[in-house]
């Protein structure tokens, strides 16, 4: 999501060759993973600060993972793929702007959506319109929103917006003059209430860097072909905000002690890095040794990553770890520098790359699996 939202967060980040159906019900969906150069960020007050003013880094690039939709006028906009938020919109690109189709309409009112830490996310006009999921899925209709923002969200132009697969969250929305407008309806919605699918169900499968082809996201169902183990699943949280997203409850440990005690958090999949909470980074980066570059980021030594240990979120009594080269920027090759995606926020966010994420709107419960990239050791 853009931002996080969450007390402690999960994201998910990472093409097959073609869409296609997996069975009755069931559609998988091709992502593309797309690198964008990483910023630079700049502190102030201290290390722990609010960070502001990026820069591009050359030589360094942060991972998106992105999905082409169509429009009822022929018009393609490619968008990322964004579970921690419900809303799909275009517009962040100025080169590519919406083109009204045959089947497009305003619905109205103009539109405000913010997180919890009260960063404007979109601004503009929902719209109705026929959109299709990479050629494969075809939603009639779908309320998409068009932004009148040049600089919407801390993304590469490139970049037309977000594909939101979040669920309904009539909280994230409020319309301009400040009044909470209705619900509106997601992509998971609409292909459920449409009769595409059976069940409001999405499965998110995302391989690590350098391994495989990318992922797909699966509607109808999970799917059972890339899982390593059985699903298991947990309620989505009671606890707000993370109650009103694909929010769960658990913990995070480092090298086997607790660094952040039971908390609620949100499954996210818009950016590459992990965010956890304050006190959580500050035990953490002092455990692993890590510096703060001049660019605003925690590097490693080669040794302090040879020794780096495992960074464990527990859910539902079931450990989910993160190995070390789970814990940094990709890299090209071994000789390159060492950067911890690991980071800290008021409302953090988490990467959660090396499992797959059922997301089930019918039973309001989120589940977990391994894959068989769970414990690869490429990054």
């Amino acid at each position: 999501m853009f931002p996080s939202k969450s007390l402690f967060g999960i994201l998910l980040v990472s093409t097959i060759a073609n869409a296609s159906p997996f069975h009755s019900g069931i559609t998988k969906v091709p992502v593309t993973r797309i690198q964008a150069p990483r910023r630079a960020k700049a502190l102030y007050n201290n290390q722990f600060g609010k960070r502001h003013d990026e820069t591009i880094i050359a030589g360094y690039n942060d991972e998106f993972y992105t999905i082409r939709i169509s429009t009822s006028s022929t018009s393609i906009y490619k968008l990322i793929v964004d579970i921690g938020n419900p809303y799909t919109w275009v517009g962040n690109n100025p080169d590519n702007p919406y083109v009204p189709g045959s089947a497009s309409r305003a619905t109205g009112p103009r539109v405000k959506i913010y997180y919890d830490d009260d960063t404007i996310t979109f601004t503009g006009m929902t719209h109705s319109d026929i959109i299709t999921l990479e050629d494969a899925l075809v939603i009639n209709p779908q309320s998409i929103g068009v932004s009148d923002r040049s600089e919407v969200l801390d993304i590469p132009g490139d970049f037309d917006g977000l594909l939101g697969l979040g669920p309904t969250a009539s909280t994230t929305q409020i319309s301009e003059d400040g009044n909470p407008i209705p619900p509106i309806p997601t992509v998971l919605d609409s292909l459920h209430s449409q009769g595409t699918i059976s069940d409001a169900v999405l499965g998110v499968y995302f391989m690590p860097h350098y391994d495989g082809d990318g992922g797909e996201l699966s509607f109808g169902n999970y799917d059972d072909t890339v899982l390593a183990s059985g699903v298991n699943y947990v309620p989505i949280t009671n606890t707000r905000p993370a109650s009103y997203y694909w929010g769960v409850d658990g913990s995070v440990r480092y090298r086997g002690n607790t660094i952040l005690g039971p908390t609620s958090g949100i499954i996210d999949s818009g950016n590459t890095l992990i965010r956890i909470a304050r006190d959580a980074f500050a035990s953490y980066i002092s455990d692993t040794g890590a510096t703060l570059n001049p660019d605003g980021w925690y590097s490693l030594t080669r040794d302090q990553y040879n020794n780096l240990g495992t960074l464990t979120f527990v859910i539902g009594g079931q450990d989910y770890g993160l190995s070390p080269n789970a814990q940094i920027f990709p890299r090209a090759s071994p000789d390159e520098d060492i950067f911890l995606v690991i980071d800290e926020q008021r409302t953090p966010n988490i990467a959660f790359w090396r499992y797959y994420v059922v997301l089930n709107a019918s039973s309001s419960q989120v589940g977990f699996a391994l894959t068989f990239y769970t414990y690869s050791t490429s990054n």
